[in-house]
């Protein structure tokens, strides 16, 4: 005839019970308040900056951790202009008459406030493209798109990763106005970067 469990044995089980519930409370309370606390200190929220207010700008951080080390290579001059354009298709293309890839590059560098080192093996690639907004395309239904004369797209990248994006239109085909646009591509590119190093 067996006997039950011996009274040591459920003495045991209990205790062996009551320590995983113990455990699980720690646990649970450590994630819920310990580590909230250390939550409250999250990355500043990024002010839009002026320049982006005055015409439409869009901005997106791919790699926050790439963007924060790369500000020290632009400041350096470790950095490579890849510029090109987008010409309307269905409109007469004037782009080309207003601005030169060679004057895009000195707006950039002059933006940047420093000149890009030549000779380098590893530099911050900065591909931009001036877009010209092809207002007679019959699949723009949007009448604000057609309010505008173009965009600039900047892209950042390390080791071909795109790191940091930055869009921004220009109301009029202007030289100064899309030395403009690539003013502010480049503070917006040095506020998301400044942002998270204070």
């Amino acid at each position: 005839m067996r006997r039950g469990a011996r009274d040591s044995q459920v003495v045991n089980n209990f205790f062996t019970f009551a320590t995983i519930i113990i455990i699980a409370v720690v646990i649970t309370l450590y994630s819920k308040y310990v580590v909230k606390e250390e939550d409250k200190n999250p990355k500043r929220e990024v002010i839009k900056l002026e320049c982006e207010k005055e015409a439409y700008t869009y901005s997106k951080v791919f790699n926050q951790t790439l963007l924060d080390k790369s500000i020290k290579a632009l400041d350096k001059g470790y950095y490579r202009l890849e510029g090109s354009y987008l010409e309307s298709e269905y409109m007469k293309s004037n782009i080309k008459n207003i601005v030169s890839i060679e004057e895009s590059d000195k707006f950039y560098m002059d933006a940047i406030k420093t000149l890009p080192k030549k000779d380098i093996e590893k530099f911050l690639k900065i591909k931009y493209e001036i877009i010209e907004n092809d207002k007679d395309n019959p699949n723009k239904k949007d009448k604000e798109c057609k309010l505008n004369s173009g965009s600039v797209m900047t892209s950042f990248r390390i080791n071909s990763k795109e790191i940091f994006r930055v869009y921004t239109d220009f109301a009029f085909m202007y030289k100064n106005a899309i030395k403009n646009r690539i003013e502010c591509s480049i503070k917006v590119f040095k506020n998301h970067a400044n942002t998270t190093r204070k």
